[in-house]
């Protein structure tokens, strides 16, 4: 399946991800994908190795970043962070 994704980042975004050599992703093709309707990608880039998307927190509604990782073939959501700045503390 191809997603889609927003390209839209504020100034301080931007600023923020060229700062840390981040690309930012505008679709991305992934085979079996188990995502839930609030997992599915909003916004996403590359940080490092590392794909970080933006996804909807199912338990407060609100948007969060998450780790995209492969286990066993398929893609799943991995570390969940609330923000840019707490997501490159993390990883």
């Amino acid at each position: 399946m191809i997603y889609k994704l927003d390209i839209n980042y504020s100034e301080e975004e931007h600023r923020f991800l060229k700062e840390h050599n981040c690309e930012i992703v505008s679709e991305i093709k992934l085979s079996k994908t188990a995502f839930l309707d609030n997992e599915i990608p909003k916004r996403m880039i590359k940080y490092g190795g590392e794909y970080i998307a933006e996804i909807i927190d199912d338990e407060t509604n609100t948007l969060m970043w998450a780790v995209l990782s492969k286990w066993k073939g398929v893609y799943r959501f991995t570390s969940y962070y609330d923000s840019l700045e707490s997501m490159v503390r993390g990883i």
